[in-house]
């Protein structure tokens, strides 16, 4: 008689039969805290899932190569973004050499120009402004780069500005001798290789009885060789000036323009005119000095006048250091000027005008002092802007006031900083990341007012342990509604669920809860590949194609593993028992992976060596998801594959509580899981008992059929991959036990994903108390 037809005829020890129960695990991942301390619906490991708005574990989408070829030299994606510059949508990225590049229709990345340091992309009104914390650039097509001057009418609105100097002497322009009148001036210094057009001319100007009847023109001419950059006629007929003094403008557009202005290079600002004499020509009025006047007279050849200065103005000026931004209430808000570090500069409603008054300027975080409260990153929420400090200096504010005017950063919060690189916008809240953990901003709709509250308790560990300031970088998934953190020195990206916060198991607040993804590169023991003794080194392989030649490995991984530990790099030819290198230490002509294994070739040895990626970057547009690789490759979130790269099997791992029967010994009894997945899938469940973390007291196989409606369009699976039965009905969702335990802790192993992904509500564990 079997043990359950004994137990079905004794309902004494049917009713002595317990279930424990494991209803998903809506908390996420706990790592801070050892697994005998978590609550059973957190878990210990939970890599490659994502829990889903049903509050199911639900196995991650598939991660793919975006980009055809790498940048040069394989350097990383720091920054890249979808900008429509003009009328047509441009794929844009900055790499680790701070090169900016554009995709073409191959998506292959052609080179635009380099920039100054690691940069920013906003898209913003038919232009990509780009702030690499020297001055703001922009690109208005893939030609080149330009600088974002500004043609404002503030005081960095201007090459020079005399127009309210004191008007108390005059020079004689078309008197029969004198044809030109001048500002000399030196261009302001900014970035080099970089050029600002002329904008706006005025002078100053009346006339001495009837001026020639033709036109006087302004011109901005190179000292150097007296060539023109850039004219314009100022005054149609100088017969029309009056012997009332009256400011003429002119403004150039790009068809006046021959030349652009380079920095820190002289030039004249002239007004010219002839065919007058000395009663009747143009007056240009100036300001008497006592030296070092700029004016000069032009009379076949040119001559200073340090007595003068010509009462006109040129514009524009350079525009403002950023290193990034936020563009909200459609101005960009921006910082990270290392001159002034504690403003908060705005632009005009264009990124061509930064000081016009009540349209362009800055604001002093906290205060107007340029230094005390230096600026760590900037964004909107719920059209509200808020100011973040950095480690030294910690605060939030919150941007006051209707009109620029008005403007004023009050502190709303102490003791919270971020980077630029890790805050980041869920359209509700704010995620800000920094080395003390990741603190959420709640909008208004959930909370009813606006507080900081520390998210990332639960992995607190993995953060205080790899976190680096100047490193970190953070992105938005609005498809999942996720926030990631990516660390270098970690190897998997933390991912926090920003949607729908559950009750913290304790029942106190709120808890959004975490995971991890572990992303792939490559499986180098699968079949695409083999490996190779090298002649150089004790038990040194590398890795070919499994038809022998180069394998396209250009980069090295982030992290290579093997059975999913980690191993440490090392020195090709010198390298330690389960260690690797990149690079070709044995003449091939192309590089490899390169692994020392004392226990032998790992394709005789059945381990599992896998490359992994952590991402530089993060951003989404086009309804997809992007993130920049360390190889110089943009990489995505392909909803069209279930493997990444097309080849390899995600490997979703989960590790539940250890759960304790108190008081008692209990015979474990039978196990049955509550899984799904449409296309079937294949798993390993281990489960561990008295505390024991590295050996399972015991293992099973637990397959899931395909489901019964599954059409064969829809069975896309690799033919590899459908180890599983596919009779719908054939494989049972549970399994005998039959072992004693005190505690007990379930672990999913080896999951094979056929297509579909894999959804786990949780599992049961039916049990008899052996003792009260």
């Amino acid at each position: 008689m079997s043990l359950w037809d004994h137990m079905a005829r004794t309902p004494d020890i049917r009713r002595r039969m317990k279930n424990s129960a494991v209803k998903g695990f809506p908390h996420g991942l706990n790592t801070l805290v050892s697994e005998m301390q978590i609550a059973k619906t957190e878990a210990a490991e939970l890599i490659n899932f994502k829990i889903n708005p049903g509050g199911q574990l639900e196995s991650r989408q598939a991660i793919s190569r975006h980009t055809n070829t790498a940048v040069t030299g394989n350097a990383a994606i720091k920054a890249a973004e979808l900008a429509l510059l003009g009328s047509t949508a441009y794929e844009l990225q900055v790499d680790a050499n701070h090169r900016l590049y554009y995709l073409d229709g191959n998506l292959d990345p052609q080179l635009i120009g380099t920039l100054a340091g690691a940069a920013q992309i906003l898209p913003y009104n038919g232009v990509a402004v780009l702030l690499d914390g020297s001055y703001a650039k922009y690109v208005d097509d893939t030609s080149a780069i330009k600088i974002c001057y500004d043609a404002g009418d503030g005081t960095s609105g201007y090459q020079f500005d005399n127009s309210a100097g004191t008007d108390d002497v005059t020079l004689k322009l078309g008197d029969g001798t004198n044809t030109r009148i001048a500002t000399v001036f030196t261009a302001q210094t900014w970035t080099s290789g970089y050029t600002i057009p002329p904008t706006r001319v005025q002078f100053k100007l009346s006339a001495a009885g009837t001026p020639n009847a033709s036109a006087v023109t302004a011109r901005i001419r190179a000292a150097g060789d007296d060539s023109i950059l850039a004219e314009k006629v100022l005054v149609a007929d100088a017969s029309t000036l009056t012997g009332t003094a009256a400011e003429e403008t002119v403004s150039f557009v790009p068809a006046d323009v021959t030349t652009e202005m380079s920095p820190a290079t002289d030039y004249y600002c002239s007004i010219e005119h002839s065919g007058g004499d000395g009663s009747n020509h143009v007056l240009v009025h100036c300001t008497t000095v006592a030296s070092g006047g700029t004016g000069a007279v032009y009379a076949g050849s040119w001559a200073a006048d340090t007595t003068k200065d010509p009462i006109a103005s040129l514009r524009p000026g350079r525009p403002p250091k950023i290193a990034f931004g936020y563009i909200s209430d459609n101005r960009i808000f921006a910082g990270g000027d290392p001159d002034n570090p504690g403003w908060v500069r705005f632009c005009n409603l264009t990124h061509l005008d930064w000081s016009t008054a009540n349209g362009g300027g800055y604001v002093g975080a906290v205060d107007d002092d340029r230094n005390n409260f230096p600026v760590g990153g900037i964004c909107d929420l719920y059209g509200d802007l808020f100011v973040f400090g950095k480690e030294d200096q910690p605060y939030i504010c919150k941007l006051t006031g209707d009109t620029p005017s008005d403007y004023a950063l009050k502190r709303t919060f102490q003791k919270v900083w971020t980077t630029h690189n890790t805050l980041v916008s869920s359209v509700n809240d704010l995620w800000a990341g920094s080395g003390n953990g990741v603190n959420a901003l709640a909008g208004v709709q959930e909370y009813g007012d606006l507080r900081a509250e520390s998210e990332s308790d639960p992995v607190a560990d993995r953060i205080a342990d790899h976190w680096a300031t100047a490193m970190a970088v953070a992105g938005y998934n609005p498809l999942d509604g996720q926030y990631w953190l990516a660390m270098p020195a970690w190897r998997r990206v933390l991912v926090a669920r920003t949607k729908k916060p559950v009750r913290s198991p304790d029942g106190m607040g709120l808890r959004y809860p975490w995971t991890e993804y572990e992303l792939l590169l490559a499986v180098y023991t699968s079949s695409a590949y083999k490996w190779t003794k090298s002649a150089n080194g004790t038990n040194e392989y590398y890795v070919e194609l499994a038809a022998g030649g180069d394998p396209s490995i250009a980069a090295a991984p982030d992290f290579l593993t093997r059975n999913r530990v980690p191993l440490s790099s090392g020195t090709l030819g010198a390298l330690g028992d389960r260690c690797w290198g990149h690079g070709d230490n044995d003449g091939n002509g192309f590089p490899s992976i390169y692994l020392r294994d004392d226990s032998g070739d790992p394709d005789s040895t059945g381990v599992a060596v896998r490359g992994l990626m952590v991402p530089t970057c993060f951003t989404a547009h086009s309804g997809t998801f992007f993130m920049g690789g360390s190889d110089g490759h943009l990489y995505k979130i392909d909803t069209g594959e279930y493997k990444d790269q097309g080849t390899c099997q995600i490997d979703p791992r989960l590790r539940s509580a250890y759960i304790e029967f108190p008081y008692v010994y209990a015979e474990m009894e039978r196990f049955q899981h509550q899984f799904a997945s449409r296309g079937g899938a294949g798993s390993t469940v281990a489960i561990y008992t008295d505390g024991q973390l590295l050996t399972p007291t015991h293992s099973f196989s637990m397959p899931l059929a395909i489901a019964d409606d599954l059409t064969l369009a829809e069975a896309t699976m690799d033919l590899e991959d459908a180890q599983f039965t596919l009779a719908p009905v054939a494989t049972a969702v549970w399994a005998d036990l039959y072992f004693n335990a005190r505690s007990f802790q379930v672990q999913l192993v080896d999951l094979t994903l056929a297509g579909w992904p894999l959804f786990i509500n949780g599992w049961l564990v039916m049990y008899r108390p052996l003792s009260a």
